[in-house]
């Protein structure tokens, strides 16, 4: 009999997978319990950088009263504090025959950011990381993702610290047992891709798509993907996912490569009928590599290339593993470090009491002004004309009653709460380290431009550890990505990179390359890099300080004497490179200016010549 089509649909949970699916239900409720107190300062954190009126009281509760005018010092400091800039990838080798692959790794990575639009999440991390204290990316392998020559490809997301739930105690994500991500999805956009029913289904955690001070509740057609990554028995990272109660998938290595082989012999599929021992019954299980199937050229353990053939020493077909990250596929990019914490150090929580005494002191200094004015005294039985008329009739019986018309002016003293206001708000600006300089507001305390850049450069100094940490998660985002790239990239990767002389240069960077060979004759990948950032990467993006800065050296002569027409060329070959606008036009025709003068002076020559022959004598 034919199954209904909606009954095919549903899950076959086996035993196994429901023993495992009670057990992470049961942990994610108390880990959600555990920070449960973290997602409320969450919250209010985001109140705070949304300039939210509600008025605190002494103990930390809202009171009834809401401020009338929020001088927002905490949303100000913290923009004051965005760096756009995108640190880029350096990366060092351990053997001296590694260096060639470590500039094509670090070619490949500009590509992979760019493609990624990284300075967009980069962007949203520069408020979300100093606003709660730390911020995360998801990196994921996406099969759907790729250029038209490759099956795949990286895929980065950032991930709010509303959507993860970390072991409880546990403050290191590398040394976690397990955590869980949440996130908010189309309930269609589920069902298709886990082939599953979710008819039923309701978002569980409508919070974490939602702004602090935008709260519209559950919303229909949305569901919460919960996503449990686990350490298991091996060492490697396992993979639970489900929907209120609907499990989704159960993997217990799933950074593992997956291959559907023949039930009955186990050779690898290849059609509808096992080409072996005809069967038509598949299972998919764990790959343990792929057979080379041409031969491929590798480092030796001396350094040397050795070629190694696609057969063993048996003559049977040469097997090579795949690589396995095992590592937790989350990155934590914190603000500053804190111990026993698992995020770092919020700038609104330090900012906190000023914040609230702006608001206070600002609802005061309105409240006072407001209730201000001008009142008019008058003789008893005297009105005054109250109309719109530029010149008003006041009518008196003698002159005693008009000495009597008098006007008071009602002016509150506001100076007191001005000069509170203003004390908070530099106490605010002195605890996260900001100064005028900095900010690139007029700053009276430093009377040279001298004075001033170094007021800036001290500032830029207090903030010197968050740039640390910063440039700290962008290093642990690059190893992950490139162990991604290592373990599931099969094709070569093409990328753009450019030369010394900053011509373009374009490439493809076959995975395969990171194999080397050990003394024991035995294939392994080389993940033996270390990994940095360029710290010079604020300079290097601001290319209208790197033309300023070229226009000076040329001027200087270090580009060689200014009227040559060679220095020229070097100078704009350099703008070209730096993406200086209609530079190349400009090189072209000093080019073919070049061209022109070496062809007459040529040409002088082979007349000089002509003549020294002619005043031969013959």
């Amino acid at each position: 009999m034919k199954k209904p089509a909606n009954e095919s649909k549903k899950n076959t949970v086996s035993p196994e997978s429901k023993k495992r699916f009670d057990h992470w239900r049961g942990a994610y409720d108390k880990a959600k319990k555990a920070y449960a107190p973290v997602r409320s300062a969450i919250e209010r954190q985001e109140g705070y950088y949304n300039g939210d009126r509600t008025i605190m009281n002494a103990s930390g509760r809202p009171t009834r009263k809401k401020a009338t005018n929020v001088r927002n010092i905490v949303y100000e400091l913290i923009e004051a504090e965005v760096d756009s800039t995108v640190p880029v990838l350096r990366v060092t080798p351990i053997h001296a025959e590694d260096m060639g692959v470590a500039r094509q790794l670090e070619a490949v990575m500009r590509n992979e950011m760019q493609r990624l639009r990284m300075d967009e999440i980069n962007d949203l991390q520069e408020r979300v990381c100093p606003m709660h204290g730390g911020d995360f990316w998801l990196v994921e392998w996406d099969h759907r993702a790729g250029w038209h020559c490759n099956l795949g490809d990286l895929s980065v997301q950032e991930t709010h610290p509303k959507q993860v739930l970390p072991q409880p105690g546990v403050y290191d994500i590398d040394k976690m047992q397990y955590l869980f991500v949440m996130t908010s999805r189309a309930a269609k956009a589920v069902e298709r891709e886990f082939k599953v029913e979710l008819e039923e289904a309701f978002e569980s955690e409508p919070d974490i798509r939602q702004n602090a001070n935008n709260s519209e509740g559950v919303t229909e057609g949305l569901v919460t993907q919960i996503d449990c990554y686990y350490r298991n028995d091996k060492g490697g990272i396992g993979r639970i996912s489900w929907v209120n109660d609907v499990l989704l998938r159960d993997e217990v290595d799933y950074q593992a490569r997956r291959e559907t082989v023949c039930a009955r012999c186990g050779s690898v599929k290849t059609g509808d009928i096992c080409p072996v021992c005809g069967g038509k019954s598949f299972k998919e299980q764990a790959a343990k590599g792929f057979v080379l199937d041409r031969p491929l050229m590798v480092t030796g353990p001396d350094g040397q290339k050795v070629e190694v053939s696609p057969l063993d020493e048996t003559g049977s077909p040469r097997m090579i593993p795949y690589y396995k990250p095992n590592r937790f596929p989350l990155v934590m990019r914190k603000n500053i470090s804190k111990y026993g914490s698992f995020l770092g150090v919020s700038d609104v929580d330090v900012l906190a009491d000023q914040q609230e005494a702006v608001k206070k002191f600002g609802t005061k200094i309105d409240e006072k002004i407001l209730k201000g004015g001008s009142y008019v005294t008058l003789p008893q039985g005297v009105n005054v004309e109250t109309t719109d008329r530029e010149l008003k009739i006041l009518r008196v019986q003698n002159p005693a009653e008009r000495d009597m018309i008098t006007v008071i002016n009602v002016q509150p003293d506001i100076t007191k709460e001005q000069y509170q206001l203003e004390n908070n708000y530099q106490w605010a600006k002195s605890t996260i380290g900001i100064t005028d300089s900095f900010q690139g507001k007029r700053d009276t305390t430093a009377l040279s431009s001298t004075a001033k850049q170094f007021a800036a450069n001290q500032s830029a100094g207090r903030l010197q550890s968050k740039r640390k940490m910063k440039h700290a998660g962008y290093i642990r985002l690059y190893e992950l990505m490139f162990h991604f790239l290592m373990a599931y990239a099969d094709e070569a990767i093409p990328y753009q990179t450019q030369n010394e002389r900053g011509e373009a240069i374009f490439a493809h960077f076959d995975p395969k390359s990171l194999l080397k060979m050990d003394a024991a004759g035995e294939l392994y990948w080389n993940d033996e890099f270390m990994f940095s950032v360029d710290e010079s990467a604020t300079i290097a993006s601001n290319r209208e300080m790197l033309w300023n800065m070229a226009d000076v050296k040329f001027q200087s002569g270090a580009f060689g004497p200014i009227n040559d027409l060679q220095s020229a060329a070097i100078l704009w070959t350099w703008l070209e490179a730096t993406g200086y606008p209609q530079a190349g036009a400009v090189k072209k025709n000093i080019d073919e200016r070049l061209a022109a003068q070496k062809q007459m002076e040529m040409q002088m020559q082979q007349l000089q010549q002509m003549q020294q022959l002619q005043e031969i004598p013959q």
